[in-house]
């Protein structure tokens, strides 16, 4: 019988860098999730931007808000963004995400099997 692991993806780098039609960090969360693994996805510092409804696609390149908006077809429902004490900041995202203090953030990743990092 196959076992689950917990994983938090950490994605603290700027969407729309790679060049690619998709994004490595999206796709290994939802490769993650569509293998039955146990995810939870923290975006922090510029990886906020990926859930930034202000910010689009260059021409020719995927949009990633509708990608990440698949994810609870992926069992990826737990989605955190780390607080930067901003209000502005932390108003509106284009997906459900729960804002969480530093402290609760390091109890996430400490708790987990595997952490990922971008």
């Amino acid at each position: 019988m196959a076992s689950s692991a917990s994983w938090v993806f950490v994605i603290a780098s700027e969407p729309y860098q790679h060049g690619l039609d998709s994004d490595p960090s999206v796709d290994a969360v939802m490769a993650a999730g569509a293998f039955g693994q146990r995810v939870s996805v923290l975006f922090m510092a510029k990886g906020r931007e990926y859930l930034d409804v202000e910010i689009a696609p260059s021409n020719g390149e995927s949009d990633l808000r509708k990608l990440l908006r698949s994810l609870p077809l992926y069992d990826v429902d737990d989605v955190y963004v780390l607080t930067d004490m901003n209000a502005e900041t932390n108003a509106s995202f284009s997906i459900p995400a729960e804002i969480i203090t530093a402290e609760r953030a390091s109890r996430l990743i400490a708790n987990a099997d595997h952490v990922v990092s971008f």
